[in-house]
């Protein structure tokens, strides 16, 4: 079925709508099979490309690099499109003088060796996350690794602590808000619940930009001290709210 011939079709609904949908109907299946018609043809000059092809393999080891392609990206790689599911993991250590350009001090590549500074900042500007790893002065030895960005999962956890922005009084709700390091990252704050909080982009300002300070006392809560030396405690506000229905009972 190539056309529709909708003057051959019965005249005789009684509700233009059921006509109308009648059309609709028979329109999509010959739109459905006309793709399914272009699809084959397309298939067909693919294999007709591959078979073409000077390939002196034989079939067992046509098998077995189907078999790798399978294993590698979960399909085929035949038509060379399979390897572009491949996803790898690269782990570059490099210090973070380097990273910045003030220095250039080679880095390291996981599994393969040292590798050249301007090699190690392309693959750190490409890269969705940094780890970074705090090592004793003298000995090297690793003592502590977080993360700047927070994780998917600290990130819900904080959503649901706060609510909206922790500054005393403000109520922007936390999709408006940034995450901010209690503790400054850059001076050895860490990216965990106790040092984060919700500040919307207005608080997250006065918060860098003026004398307010804050500091975490536990279990959310902040203690925010104006320029003044006035002291305010935002507690976080808890989602269970428990009200209760009559007088409690006697003892």
């Amino acid at each position: 079925m190539t056309a529709v011939d909708w003057d051959s079709l019965p005249a005789a609904d009684p509700l233009p709508s059921e006509r109308s949908l009648l059309r609709s109907l028979i329109q999509s299946l010959v739109d459905s099979e006309a793709q399914i018609s272009a699809a084959r043809a397309h298939q067909a000059m693919l294999y007709t490309s591959i078979s073409e092809r000077n390939d002196d393999r034989t079939m067992d080891q046509r098998r077995a690099d189907i078999v790798a392609d399978l294993l590698l990206c979960g399909a085929p790689a035949a038509l060379d499109e399979g390897t572009a599911a491949i996803r790898a993991h690269v782990q570059v250590t490099v210090p973070v003088l380097t990273l910045a350009g003030s220095d250039e001090a080679g880095a390291t590549l996981a599994g393969y060796g040292p590798i050249d500074p301007e090699s190690a900042r392309c693959l750190a500007a490409g890269a969705p996350g940094w780890d970074r790893v705090m090592t004793h002065p003298v000995s090297g030895a690793m003592l502590a690794v977080d993360r700047y960005r927070p994780s998917a999962d600290l990130l819900r956890a904080l959503r649901v602590r706060d609510e909206h922005c922790r500054f005393p009084g403000c109520r922007q709700p936390v999709r408006r808000c940034d995450v901010d390091h209690t503790h400054d990252a850059a001076l050895g704050g860490q990216t965990e619940i106790h040092n984060l909080a919700h500040l919307c982009r207005r608080h997250h300002t006065l918060k860098h930009a003026t004398d307010w300070q804050v500091r975490q006392l536990g279990g959310g809560s902040l203690e925010w001290t104006s320029p003044t030396g006035l002291v305010y405690i935002d507690v976080p506000t808890p989602i269970l709210r428990f009200i209760p229905s009559g007088d409690p009972p006697p003892f």
